[in-house]
């Protein structure tokens, strides 16, 4: 059974991670003929806001990545960015979710040498999982149609009041891509009672190993899911419940 670790840290703890995963979401974005429809952009970078999701092979390194990122002061999300020109009302969806805590989860790749083991979906589970160590309420995305079943999976649903019942022929006129929104990641009712019992799990123990079947093949994950400015607080939970199971 192969075996991947599933990280998670802040973009400006690890600027050589970073470095690996703006190369490789480069390398995938190349091959699949869409790289200039996404200029360079490492702003990212230098966000405290911004969480990095990434898994990792022991042979084969960072194989997929995604990020949460906020909106800033001096930035709008991608999503923004990038369907403002074409359907205006996408500001106003966003401005309506932005007084109480949105994030956009964006970036998703997954390197060529280690496809079709469904570790995407295991990376978007995990980043909605962990969404609760952030001030947030919401999430967006925008999802290329072949992941729009996946994405609704985990909670999400198309914004069909933007675009044409929210399809853009984004990034480039054959691909269909939609914008999704999951409007309650702390309780996340929408998710089946199985996964979401998975992913609460991540949650309550953010640091734990377990046997995943996204895809036709299974496969062994350590997650390292915990933010590091809130591993004291999980120390001492884990030292409380200790001292009650005593």
């Amino acid at each position: 059974m192969e075996r991947i670790t599933i990280r998670a840290f802040r973009a400006i703890d690890e600027p050589k991670l970073c470095e690996t995963y703006l190369a490789e979401h480069e390398r995938v974005l190349s091959d699949i003929g869409v790289l200039s429809a996404f200029p360079a952009d490492a702003s990212w970078t230098r966000d405290p806001s911004t969480i990095v999701v990434v898994a990792f092979h022991k042979e084969l390194g960072m194989v997929a990545g995604v990020r949460l990122q906020t909106t800033g002061t001096d930035h709008v999300l991608p999503i923004e960015h990038y369907l403002y020109p074409l359907d205006r009302k996408i500001r106003g969806s966003l401005a309506l979710l932005q007084p109480h805590g949105n994030a956009e989860m964006c970036g998703l790749w997954n390197a060529h040498r280690f496809a079709g083991r469904g570790v995407p979906f295991l990376l978007i589970s995990a980043a909605t999982a962990i969404s609760n160590q952030l001030p947030l309420n919401s999430l967006v995305c925008l999802a290329a149609e072949y992941m729009v079943p996946k994405c609704v999976e985990i909670g999400f649903r198309i914004m069909e009041d933007i675009g044409e019942k929210g399809a853009f022929q984004f990034p480039v006129p054959s691909i269909r891509s939609y914008p999704m929104v999951l409007s309650d990641i702390r309780v996340l009712s929408a998710v089946k009672s199985d996964l979401r019992q998975r992913m609460l799990s991540l949650r309550i123990c953010p640091d734990q190993c377990r046997k995943e079947l996204p895809k036709h093949t299974a496969l062994d994950v350590r997650y390292d899911l915990l933010l590091d400015p809130l591993r004291e607080e999980f120390k001492q939970i884990a030292r409380e419940r200790k001292r009650y199971a005593a």
